[in-house]
């Protein structure tokens, strides 16, 4: 992953610093500035790497290069490419991977391959690192099976249409010869013949039979070879490999494969021992005195199967011995150099994915040699969330399924970014899951449960915890996932009035349902109040309500809170009704109305709105009592379903997607509100038995830095923790023992935390209360 510090302006200005990352977290660099330039620095986070490597499928390999085809970044067919293995690299026009209307293996072994000449039933053997070819005509009657360099192996078949004879075909003195190969006596040629084979000999499979043919193509020897094959009906499912020294065979399903001398092929057999895989099935190649084998994974119907990269590569000694990995994941290519060794294509994951010469040592060991790097492709990013400075994003196959990732961003000085995690598998369906922060780290969002046609609310949190709740008890069609509207740590708000409580006594539950639309600060619930111009602030615990006038002439029907900021709008959420309905922002502090010229989303001091005619995202600073003109922070279209922005309500951020699923964090350049307690969990008494821990929890207005809790008895500090920050939130656990490790006596202690704005705006934050210790002696 890549992380760019750019200063918002023009397009055009945007030069500054890239860090580039072989991992997290990130290592922070002095941001680029130039004098008068007071932007705020913008990080840019680049998409993370596809899970899934990009497939580089192997053909044939040469003496020179290998022919192969890399799968296309907008999924278009991929051309043949011939890659030098001095790193030059050719299109191969006209290659199709086959002759017309025929299944077979071409262009093994050599640097030649069959390029057919429409139906004329004229081949271009063709040198692809020159383009030169020779002309080879197949003879009527016969159907090509394989090309080995120079020499084209053909099928024929007898009147009742059985494989009669193969053909071995050359072009001397600009003329067609042809060498009948007869199959031993009792058996016949499969239909596709051709296992293996190189520019001197193909390996050869017959139906009904428990062998192989091993076919010299200079004299049309042909010797059968017994396999030990367990189906004489299933020649699909034997496989072999040539090398220049030894050949090799394998049936799907075998404990063993099996390898005899080239040069002596009917000769003395080794049996290699194979574990079979319902992982799907083996390939093997050879190296050496080493039996190469990699793994086939079987078809999978599932969104992002775990495994699509393939198994690890694996090199088992001819001699004997325990097999040694060379490669931890390999797609299922293994094509043999004529020379000696083999090809492939795999590595530890997507960015390590390469194309790689397996070659033999001086001392008999195999070693890797890449050839071409296969550069990953990025994730797909498709949702966006920022809560107390930390950033959420919904990836859908940057994992073995969708999943939703979160990461530390700390937008002073040098923008930054800690180490991404995965918090949560996510839906599949784009009009499910899109994330919303609740400023403590953790992640809120819809998914549909099918099999009980339900909405189902779920809340993950930084701890890795999971809770779950069903907002109505009817059935929910599966469409209808974008009800989420704000969450505030324990809290959020689901179709506008419904109150969740996650950590409700008993377990995540509605607690709450109103007849209107709401917002969440802190543990205080925000709703119009009914009569024009009127909102109230609720606090579900206590039941208390306090109502303000906005002074506007209409009934309010949507509200957002932050701190001191009330946005309010008399058409709510209804994007169909009247534009000229009255809306804007009610300050808490003095009183005054703040009239806003576009409706948005609310941050501290400003709105964000996305212009969906221009397509741009705008921001709004109205934090002086007197809304600025609306600058523009980027180009941001529209897309359907996908939350591709969102404002940090709980620290002046805002982020956003762009088109190639790169996440954008930036603060707003809108001073901030002083750091204040919004809600706070501190018992005020506990007994240090059987384990038992005192554990205070505060969430603060924004994140914050420094953090201590110093815990004092007749004001003698005898206590100092380190409290633990998630997003916005505090946590903290004492266990009753006191710095020398002693436990506290009973009696009430004070407790004193102080942190400092992670922001650098305004006073630190001090809070006291006291704590009663209960030991029982």
């Amino acid at each position: 992953m890549d992380i760019k510090i750019e200063r918002l302006s023009d397009t055009a200005r945007r030069l500054t610093l890239v860090v580039a990352l072989a991992a997290v977290p990130v290592v922070s660099v002095p941001t680029v500035a130039r004098a008068g330039d007071t932007e705020p620095a913008e990080l840019v986070l680049t998409a993370p790497d596809r899970y899934t490597p990009v497939q580089d499928v192997l053909y044939a390999s040469g003496d020179t290069g290998y022919l192969h085809r890399r799968e296309t970044s907008d999924g278009s067919t991929a051309p043949y490419q011939w890659r030098g293995y001095d790193g030059s690299e050719r299109t191969v026009e006209d290659f199709t991977g086959r002759l017309p209307g025929q299944q077979g293996y071409y262009g093994a072994g050599t640097d030649t391959l069959p390029v057919p000449v429409d139906s004329s039933g004229v081949v271009q053997l063709r040198d692809p690192a020159t383009g030169k070819s020779t002309p080879l005509t197949v003879p009527d009657g016969q159907y090509t099976v394989g090309s080995f360099g120079q020499t084209v192996l053909t099928i024929s078949y007898n009147e009742v249409w059985q494989a009669d004879k193969l053909h071995i075909l050359r072009v001397e003195d600009g003329v067609t010869t042809d060498t009948p190969v007869e199959p031993p006596s009792g058996m016949r040629f499969d239909r596709y013949p051709v296992a293996a084979g190189d520019g001197r000999l193909a390996v050869v499979k017959f139906i009904h039979t428990y062998a192989l043919g091993v076919l010299d193509l200079t004299t049309g020897t042909l010797t059968p070879v017994t396999t030990h094959a367990v189906g004489l009906d299933e020649p699909w499912t034997l496989q072999a490999a040539v090398s220049p020294t030894h050949i090799a065979w394998y049936q799907q399903g075998m404990r063993q494969a099996f390898v005899v001398r080239r040069d002596d092929p009917d000769g003395a057999q080794t049996s290699v021992a194979m574990s079979p895989s319902e992982q799907g099935d083996q390939v093997i190649g050879l190296a050496g005195d080493w039996l190469l084998t990699a793994l086939r994974p079987p078809t999978s119907h599932e969104h992002n199967p775990p495994l699509t990269r393939g198994g690890p590569l694996k090199a088992t000694p001819l001699g004997g011995g325990s097999p040694v990995t060379l490669l931890a994941a390999a797609q299922p290519d293994l094509t043999q150099v004529p020379g000696g060794g083999a090809i492939t294509v795999g590595g530890a994951d997507a960015g390590d994915w390469a194309v790689r010469r397996i070659e033999v040592a001086a001392d008999g060991g195999l070693t890797l040699r890449t050839l071409s790097k296969v550069p990953a492709e990025p994730a797909r990013v498709r949702g966006v969330a920022l809560a107390g400075g930390q950033l959420v994003t919904r990836e859908i196959d940057s994992a073995p399924r969708p999943s939703y990732h979160t990461r530390k961003v700390t937008l002073t000085g040098t923008p930054s970014a800690g180490e991404r995690s995965e918090v949560a598998t996510a839906p599949l369906d784009d009009s499910y899951g899109q994330p919303l922060g609740a400023g403590d780290g953790s992640v809120v969002y819809v998914r549909h449960d099918d099999a009980a046609q339900r909405d189902v609310l779920v809340r993950a949190t930084a701890s890795g915890e999971r809770a779950e709740v069903i907002p109505f008890d009817r059935p929910t069609p599966a469409s209808s996932g974008r009800g989420l509207y704000d969450a505030a740590g324990r809290y959020a708000l689901y179709n506008g009035g419904l109150l969740v409580d996650f950590e409700a006594p008993g377990g995540a539950a509605v607690v709450e349902q109103l007849d209107t639309s709401a917002a969440l600060w802190g543990s205080k619930l925000w709703t119009p109040g009914g009569t024009a111009g009127r909102i109230e602030a609720r606090d579900p615990a206590s039941g208390t309500v306090t109502s303000y006038s906005v002074g506007a002439s209409c009934a309010i029907r949507d509200v957002q809170i932050v701190g001191r900021w009330v946005y309010w709008d008399c058409l709510g959420r209804d994007i169909t009704g009247d534009k000229s309905t009255p809306f804007g922002v009610y300050d808490l502090r003095t009183g005054e109305n703040i009239t806003l010229p576009e409706r948005g989303k609310l941050g501290d001091g400003f709105v964000v709105n996305q212009d969906t005619n221009a397509g741009k995202l705008l921001l709004t600073d109205f934090h002086t009592g007197t809304a600025a003109a609306p600058r523009v922070l980027t180009d941001l279209p529209t897309v359907p379903w996908v939350k591709n922005y969102d404002v940090d309500k709980y620290g002046g951020g805002v982020a956003w997607l762009d088109a190639d699923g790169a996440a954008h964090v930036a603060p707003s350049g809108v001073p901030t509100q002083a750091l204040t307690a919004t809600a706070t969990r501190t018992d005020t008494a506990f007994a240090p038995k059987g384990g038992a821990t005192w554990n205070p929890a505060w969430r603060l207005s924004k994140p914050s830095t420094g953090a201590q809790l110093v815990i004092k008895s007749k004001k003698k500090v005898v206590r100092t923790l380190t409290p633990t920050a998630h997003g916005t939130a505090l946590t903290a656990r004492w266990d009753g023992t006191l710095t020398d490790g002693k436990p506290a006596a009973t009696g009430t202690y004070t407790w004193e935390l102080t942190a400092t704005p992670e922001d650098g705006t305004g006073a630190p934050l001090t809070l006291t209360g006291t704590i009663t210790v209960t030991t029982g002696s």
